[in-house]
């Protein structure tokens, strides 16, 4: 092998080193091994010595190379080893990061708390179960076995109300009643707005009809229209209970008409009613006195409509509050029912006051309008 190594003459360098190896011998005598022995190894002997031989200069630098080149092989792995493991660090330090700093959804349900001013509701009043709650604070005023389960009757409506504006794409579309839908509810003496077979009926007229006389047929005609079938209706109904996280409510028809499956509480019809007066269309209907439907050829005069509300009261009852607008119900297995909601007149403070199964609709319509006076402040 030539003693030039990169364009440099290295013959006078190993000259020198050789003639250093040669003055350097050990003064203790070195026995001899065998010249069967490879020159370029080196052999362990007795008194701890070790034997020196000469090594070419070119095996020198032939072994120089490869160890440098052995070590970038191994050096450039690790580096990237390192690259590696620094980024997955990072990466896990953000992630952990992101976790930590990640604030929970806030949920868009309502709750009503008992406070240490939570009151009894007064034992004369009729209810079976009864609610008053401050909308503002979501206090709840006053309870009486609010979580009892019972028939809701025709305060149903209030959540079909709901799923049906959820869900009402064009307010001028109409629907076409028809005997299938009327003559069942005549049959059951359901209540109901009075239209009649193959009239055309836009939604907004469904809904005040629905909501303002209480009409079964205009419920079913919504329902049929959204969703194909009272049936499928329902079910949109059963899923906006799930998305108000209501436990103790079910429903199976979109009227109220009794069913023993269908069932809800003082305190998630409070809820329900909160759900419906955030809605302005919603709030709007339920707070209506009277309307009258759009002309057709069954009715060329329209229907006058008026709210079975504010036929029992003119909402003022109470003096210091308003009542301003809500539903009733009545079947002879949940008894009389209302949901209402209404105002101090003072504080603009807004409640809600739910009452379910009295004895009857006095009782029902003066246990509410007490039940203002009193806790409506």
């Amino acid at each position: 092998m030539s003693e030039n190594f990169n364009g440099k003459d290295y013959s006078e360098y190993f000259k020198i080193l050789e003639q250093k190896l040669d003055t350097s011998k050990p003064s203790v005598p070195v026995k001899r091994e065998s010249a069967a022995v490879s020159p370029s190894v080196k052999k362990r002997v007795k008194k701890g010595t070790y034997r020196v031989f000469r090594i070419r200069p070119a095996a020198i630098i032939c072994t120089f190379a490869v160890a440098a080149l052995i070590a970038a092989l191994i050096a450039v792995p690790a580096i990237k080893s390192r690259g590696e493991n620094k980024k997955s660090d990072e990466i896990k330090k953000s992630t952990n990061s992101a976790i930590i700093t990640a604030e929970e959804p806030e949920s868009n349900q309502i709750v009503y708390n008992f406070t240490d001013s939570t009151a009894p509701v007064p034992a004369e009043n009729d209810a079976e179960a009864a609610i008053v709650i401050n909308t503002e604070t979501h206090d709840i005023v006053a309870a009486k076995n609010e979580h009892e389960r019972l028939y809701p009757a025709s305060t149903t409506k209030i959540m079909t109300l709901i799923v049906a504006c959820d869900n009402i794409k064009n307010y001028s579309d109409t629907f076409t009643m028809t005997l299938d839908i009327t003559d069942p509810l005549f049959i059951e003496g359901a209540s109901v707005a009075g239209f009649l077979n193959q009239e055309e009926i836009s939604m907004t007229d469904l809904l005040y009809g629905m909501i303002l006389p209480s009409g079964a047929d205009a419920a079913m005609g919504l329902a049929v229209k959204i969703a194909g079938s009272e049936k499928a209706f329902a079910e949109l109904m059963n899923d906006k209970v799930k998305e108000l996280g209501l436990e103790d409510t079910h429903f199976v028809n979109v009227s109220g008409l009794h069913d023993e499956e269908q069932y809800t509480t003082a305190y998630d019809m409070a809820v329900i009613l909160e759900t419906a007066i955030s809605n302005p269309l919603c709030r709007k209907i339920l707070s209506t006195y009277q309307y009258t439907t759009a002309p057709t050829p069954q009715h060329p005069e329209g229907i006058n409509l008026t709210s079975t509300l504010f036929d029992y009261m003119y909402g003022t009852e109470p003096e210091t509050a308003t009542i301003e607008g809500g539903k009733t119900g009545f079947v002879n297995e949940a008894g009389y029912c209302i949901a209402s909601f209404g105002t101090n007149n003072t504080t603009k403070n807004e409640y809600i006051v739910v009452t379910l199964k009295n004895s009857a609709r006095s009782p029902a319509v003066f246990g509410q309008i007490d039940l203002y006076k009193q806790f409506v402040k």
